[in-house]
């Protein structure tokens, strides 16, 4: 399953050590969860001489189909299925708005005829069709498959298509004018896990908690992966869409993977990796540790519940939440106690002159925000040659410096700087050989 989570996007059940001090539950609209048609049973009858009656039973729209969604009837005509069309001669297909297209093989390949004679109606979740026997070369005798087909848009370019096949392999063989009924599973339509909230709470010893309803679903199928998108920097122009960490659960695995900005590709995380999943009574449950997340006050996430065709590797019905692309925000309860983060030490010039000016220069950020400091107090205990050398300190562009006349007769500059700045304090040491 690993595999087909990487394909997605591009395991341990523990339990959490120490509460939370509070909860935020974000909401989702149920029933999105875009399943296609369910097909129950697929009857055939000649009852008018000169038209082949088909119905179609579908479980789950007793009412009106979905604005997105249709039937395809493929039709082996000659009952041979190394001819036509993957050995299909015609097409029927019946939308959801009550319109009929009618394609049937030249020879090479399926041409849209006028559809005139054909009609279709779909009532209390029957699907009735007639088609002309005439316009089907005449035959009543012929092997049939049935697909109910619905279809969601995510973006411009990004399309998934969920459907039901009757039967799941090959073609119901029909000989009339008797009525024959075919059955087909119930609930094996494509459909994806229907998320309905996510409760996020985090604890004081790091872990950030994304319990996760699917009340459809008491436990993911195999074919089901759902994706914890989240904005660590709270920037969308970074990342892919936003997010720099993805979080993908599948058949009891789970994988996290980071957004590699410089190969614009996801990569998966070193271990060890802090993140563990659990799935039971309609809950999935996923935990990262807030250092996976860079240890950020608050961020943003969005999630995806989707039905995977595993074969394929292509994703064939989702249900996102929030939806429209956006991203809820959360505000961590136990944040880490901010502290100066001090980064590589540098000299101007690269090294020191002798009686010269030289300037020991580090950037220094706070780990909340991930921001430069913007003011602050610099301590400079500098040495040349283990003799004390004065030094002015200051905060200059978000940076520690310490600025100094290097000795004639120094041979090496080396020390310590301190930084001190919205109450917290940090110091990096350094040595310089003198030219």
């Amino acid at each position: 399953m690993r595999k087909a989570l990487a394909g997605v996007l591009g395991a341990c059940a523990l339990v959490v050590v120490g509460s939370a001090s509070s909860a935020t539950t974000f909401t989702d609209r149920a029933g999105d969860q875009n399943p296609a048609p369910d097909i129950t049973s697929v009857t055939l009858a000649e009852r008018v001489a000169g038209t082949v009656e088909l119905r179609v039973t579908v479980a789950n729209f007793p009412m009106l189909l979905p604005a997105s969604s249709w039937f395809n009837v493929w039709l082996d005509l000659d009952s041979n299925p190394d001819t036509g069309g993957l050995g299909d001669e015609a097409l029927v297909r019946y939308a959801a708005d009550g319109t009929i297209a009618f394609h049937l093989w030249d020879g090479t390949q399926l041409v849209e005829r006028d559809a005139t004679g054909f009609a279709g109606t779909y009532e209390a979740g029957v699907l009735t069709l007639a088609m002309p026997s005439s316009e089907l070369g005449g035959t009543t005798a012929f092997g049939v498959l049935v697909v109910g087909a619905r279809s969601q848009n995510l973006s411009v370019a990004t399309e998934f298509i969920a459907s039901d096949f009757a039967p799941d392999a090959g073609r119901s063989a029909w000989a009339g004018p008797a009525e024959v009924t075919f059955a087909d599973p119930s609930a094996d339509h494509d459909e994806a896990p229907d998320l309905t909230s996510v409760r996020v709470t985090d604890a004081k010893d790091g872990w950030v908690r994304f319990a996760i309803a699917t009340p459809n679903r008491a436990t993911l199928p195999s074919t089901a992966v759902l994706v914890l998108n989240i904005d660590t920097d709270n920037r969308r122009g970074t990342g892919e869409g936003g997010a720099d960490v993805v979080v993908a659960m599948g058949d009891g695995d789970v994988v996290l993977q980071r957004w590699n900005a410089a190969r614009e590709e996801w990569a998966r995380d070193t271990a060890p990796t802090q993140v563990r999943a659990r799935n039971a009574r309609g809950v999935v449950t996923v935990e990262v540790h807030r250092s996976e997340l860079g240890d950020p006050r608050r961020f943003g996430f969005s999630v995806a519940a989707l039905d995977v065709n595993q074969e394929a590797q292509v994703i064939v019905a989702a249900d996102v939440a929030p939806e429209g692309g956006r991203y809820w925000r959360y505000t961590l309860a136990n944040p880490v106690a901010m502290r100066l983060i001090m980064g590589k030490v540098t000299g101007t010039p690269v090294r020191p002159r002798a009686g010269e000016r030289f300037t020991i220069r580090t950037p220094v950020t706070r780990s909340d925000t991930k921001r430069a400091i913007g003011s602050g107090r610099v301590t400079c205990n500098v040495r040349a040659s283990e003799k004390r050398v004065p030094a002015s300190g200051r905060i200059r562009s978000g940076a520690g410096q310490c600025t100094l006349v290097v000795p004639a007769v120094a041979t090496s500059i080396s020390g310590s700087m301190t930084v001190r700045s919205a109450g917290k304090s940090a110091t990096v040491r350094f040595r310089f050989p003198v030219r």
